[in-house]
């Protein structure tokens, strides 16, 4: 038998698919005798001893010795979540939890927003979270720069759509609140709804060349505050809920180079931009990507749009290869989902 006709054979698939339920459930390998008695169709234990040991030859479950339990491999899941998972509906304490973020979303930020869903998702699927924050190059309606102490001032970026963008900049010890607020008036009078790369492109020629005569210190304000806010990456990647996966280390093998892995934004970006591409909740399993192979865990992404319904970034959970895939599909397209009347 090959894998292609597992799930045509019924035997084999109730069999590997209640021992994926018991795995799940229970993070022990199962056994033939626990396997006998749960299932439906009422076998012995050596017919279910037969069925696993075909199942482990075709590479899709494994054992630690000979007398020990099954559990899936990471092909086993790939079987399992392309072929016989059942998605299952959120709870409604999971679904207020989420909706409140929209409910609270009212004049902050896109990237305050976001930072609170991956909170949110982290804790109610148990597995760390991440998202992919997209740069805003929208039309601007005003920006201000406000003092916070002698050596630090807040620009505050208000777009077209009422989304808040804050960022911080450096300042002179001696500034004072009267050169922030020339600076918030000069920038102001040139907005007329264009974009930041816009803004900056025009008002650093008329710097250049003092058009307006503005003096140096108010220049220096300027050109400081809209080139940190243009300048940043392109895009940045935020993760959450480490704790999530080193409470589950007895399941994730090499724990510290996966952890060394989430810190490294270009890896994260880069599975992130190929989820986008695709279509859908996307589920990597171990060693099917470089960064978690030999792991023992699994990432599912979902691309998710804005309110105009263009794609701009992608968020998701990472945990270990056991994991509730019915469950926390849901959760992560419902989440995506929600954003897309969010941002």
């Amino acid at each position: 038998m090959s894998q292609d006709n597992i799930e045509k054979n019924k035997r084999y698939t109730e069999i590997f698919k209640k021992l994926v339920d018991i795995y799940v459930e229970t993070g022990e390998a199962v056994g033939s005798r626990v396997l006998s008695r749960s299932l439906q169709t009422p076998l012995s234990p050596a017919t279910v001893r037969n069925v696993m040991a075909d199942l482990e030859e075709l590479g899709i479950l494994r054992s630690e010795h000979t007398s020990a339990g099954r559990k899936p491999t990471d092909q086993g899941w790939r079987f399992f979540v392309n072929s016989l998972v059942e998605t299952s509906d959120i709870s409604k304490f999971e679904k207020d939890s989420l909706i409140s973020i929209a409910k609270n979303s009212v004049g902050k930020s896109i990237e305050s927003i976001l930072e609170t869903t991956t909170n949110v998702l982290s804790e109610l699927a148990n597995c760390a979270s991440l998202i992919k924050v997209p740069t805003v190059d929208s039309s601007v309606r005003h920006i201000d720069f406000v003092l916070l102490n002698p050596r630090r001032a807040i620009v505050i970026i208000v777009n077209e759509s009422g989304i808040v963008e804050n960022r911080l900049i450096e300042v002179d010890n001696n500034i004072s609140s009267s050169v922030l607020e020339k600076a918030t008036n000069y920038i102001n009078s040139k907005l007329s709804g264009y974009t930041l790369s816009e803004i900056r492109k025009s008002l650093q020629n008329e710097l250049n060349l003092q058009k307006d005569g503005i003096d140096k210190i108010t220049k220096e304000i300027v050109d400081k505050g809209l080139g940190f806010v243009v300048n940043e990456p392109g895009s940045k990647v935020i993760v959450r809920g480490h704790s999530n996966l080193l409470a589950k280390a007895d399941e994730i093998s090499e724990l510290e180079n996966l952890l060394r892995k989430l810190d490294e934004k270009q890896t994260l970006t880069d599975i992130l931009d190929k989820s986008i591409a695709g279509q859908g909740v996307q589920i990597f399993i171990g060693s099917e990507t470089h960064m978690f192979e030999m792991a023992g865990c699994s990432m599912i992404v979902s691309p998710y749009k804005n309110k105009e319904k263009s794609l701009i970034g992608a968020i998701g959970v990472i945990g270990p290869a056991r994991m509730s895939y019915s469950r926390v599909i849901k959760l992560v397209d419902y989440t995506a989902k929600l954003l897309g009347n969010i941002v």
